[in-house]
């Protein structure tokens, strides 16, 4: 009886230390791929942060990240402070993804920001009519400054998309508009979100 014992404690202690061993094989193996994705997370941050740089306009005092192969185009109609226009994917592209910068001056009642949120959104109501989806429709911060921003979708007839963000300073709003095909947005939301994020007044 007595040997029998001793015959099982020691068995009994070779298991402890596999499961040990176990344990700690897996805790490494863990720790290895949870290190190695934010690794590869980190790359391609690095990576996307690098596709882009900055437009400073003088003029109306302001600063955004676009993507380096956009075409930057200055105050291509009255109030439009800048246009970034996306390269098309094919000859055939019917619509050039844009994103604009419009700075326009405010009446009294659009001082404040709820009913200036409130026109743009029955402004696109307006112009989209019973085929507009509002996607989002949430407030911004950038810092301190508060802002709005509205996504809006238009499936039928044509497959568009349009983001809005804006801001208001004194006596003038800045606006940011993307515009562009729905079926492509899937491509440029990210890039568009960076856009938006990147917004600084001076």
């Amino acid at each position: 009886m007595e040997d029998s014992f001793i015959l099982k404690k020691k068995d009994s202690r070779p298991a402890k230390g596999i499961k040990a061993s176990l344990k700690k094989n897996i805790l490494i193996g863990v720790v290895g791929m949870a290190g190695a994705v934010l690794l590869a997370a980190l790359g391609w941050y690095l990576y996307f942060e690098s596709q882009f740089t900055v437009y400073r306009d003088s003029q109306y005092q302001f600063s955004i990240k676009y993507p380096k192969t956009w075409k930057v185009v200055t105050a291509p109609k009255p109030s439009v402070a800048v246009a970034f226009l996306r390269p098309k994917d094919t000859v055939l592209d019917t619509v050039t993804e844009n994103f604009t910068v419009v700075v326009q001056p405010l009446s009294v009642q659009d001082h404040v920001l709820a009913v200036f949120n409130a026109n743009v959104k029955n402004q696109m109501l307006a112009v989209f009519g019973k085929h507009i989806i509002i996607a989002r429709d949430q407030p911004m911060h950038w810092g301190w400054r508060q802002g709005h921003e509205m996504v809006f979708k238009a499936p039928v007839p044509d497959h568009l998309v349009m983001v809005n963000a804006w801001t208001l300073r004194i006596d003038h709003a800045y606006i940011m508009t993307y515009f562009g095909d729905l079926n492509k947005f899937s491509k440029d939301s990210l890039i568009v979100d960076e856009m938006i994020r990147s917004f600084r007044l001076q």
